[in-house]
């Protein structure tokens, strides 16, 4: 899979899908899990963490942040970036 590397401060800049790019319930659960794990990682170590993204193109990304919470359907980046839950299809904490 080629997966292009942006910046966290590019993130306000690119459009996500409105669907969920998971499918099954097992898949999503799991990034629900990496999830959390991965906030509780990153606020306690203060380490960036890797967010691997859909846009609405089909394109994947990926970015590399400190995580600051996961709440809702938003995860929040450092420095007040939000991304949609929905569009995460993995987390590389």
């Amino acid at each position: 899979m080629n997966v292009r590397k942006i910046n966290p401060e590019e993130i306000p800049l690119i459009h996500f899908s409105h669907e969920d790019v998971l499918r099954n319930r097992e898949e999503k659960e799991e990034r629900d899990h990496k999830l959390h794990k991965a906030v509780t990682l990153s606020n306690v170590e203060h380490e960036d963490v890797g967010i691997v993204l859909q846009l609405d193109t089909g394109e994947v990304i990926e970015t590399y942040s400190i995580l600051v919470d996961y709440a809702d359907n938003f995860l929040v980046l450092k420095g007040g970036y939000f991304i949609p839950v929905w569009a995460i299809v993995d987390v590389e904490a």
